[in-house]
């Protein structure tokens, strides 16, 4: 068992069902509802649900991969955590271009993806 990757990958869990059911409450019913064209509303929607497909999948690999220790996947617990990384810049980056320091704060997502990374980078090392 490799503690700091089966963290990584329980923050991962409950971070996906934080996206899933908040975030249908927050960003997507009212965009839903917002005046956009049906198609850009249907990709956007897609691309919602994508992240979602992302966040079970990884997490659920990093869960696996840390209940198990097994040392051959180490690898691609390091990608998966170096993926959470760079999820966390484009948050500060699109935050930071929007909404200057208040990025940080209007934009918290990022406050649950960088541990998940650090702790799947760290585990793996």
């Amino acid at each position: 068992m490799n503690i700091w990757i089966l963290s990584s990958g329980l923050l991962g869990v409950f971070t996906t069902l934080v996206h899933v059911f908040a975030g249908q409450v927050d960003p997507v019913r009212p965009f839903l509802k917002s005046e956009l064209e049906d198609i850009p509303k249907a990709t956007l929607l897609v691309c919602w649900h994508l992240v979602s497909v992302t966040l079970i999948v990884s997490s659920l690999m990093l869960v696996y991969v840390g209940w198990y220790g097994f040392d051959s996947l180490y690898l691609p617990a390091q990608l998966v955590g170096g993926l959470y990384i760079s999820f966390v810049l484009v948050f500060v980056v699109v935050g930071w271009y929007f909404f200057g320091s208040k990025g940080f704060v209007k934009l918290p997502q990022w406050m649950l993806l960088l541990p998940i990374g650090l702790l799947a980078i760290y585990g793996a090392i």
